[in-house]
């Protein structure tokens, strides 16, 4: 378990095995975070593009849970307070109860606006085709 610096937690909160909760979160009392649950403090996290500059807090409110046990693709995106009960595509982006796909995220984790089948990221210049649901990478940046 990793508990951060600047980090509130409740009275009566349960927090399972390999949970991490980093600076700027906050959880109110009787919050379930189930094991591997894992907060982050930026919007749109990828390792390799320093984001410190740009830490946002998260609130979770008295009695939410916080569940683990199902797949997230690679580069995907779950918004704040989606419950996700199925499978999360690889750069999707998901967001509700029950979570529902909503969009697309690159690598860099900027928002794709697909014309037709093809994107291109504002902020990294990766290049996307979307094919049957499932992207495709042209051409990487980064």
């Amino acid at each position: 378990m990793v508990i951060g610096t600047e980090v509130e937690i409740g009275d009566r909160c349960k927090i399972q095995n390999n949970v991490s909760v980093y600076k700027g979160v906050v959880l109110e009392d009787e919050v379930f975070c189930g094991p591997s649950c894992v907060f982050t403090n930026v919007y749109n996290p990828r390792a390799f593009i320093e984001r410190k500059h740009e830490f946002k807090s998260t609130l979770v409110k008295k009695g939410a849970t916080i569940v683990c046990g199902i797949p997230i693709g690679k580069y995907a995106m779950v918004g704040a307070g989606a419950v996700v009960k199925s499978e999360v595509p690889d750069y999707a982006i998901v967001a509700g109860v029950p979570a529902k796909q909503i969009g697309w995220a690159c690598k860099c984790g900027t928002t794709l606006k697909f014309n037709s089948k093809h994107a291109v990221c504002t902020y990294c210049g990766n290049e996307y085709i979307l094919e049957n649901k499932i992207i495709v990478v042209v051409q990487e940046h980064i």
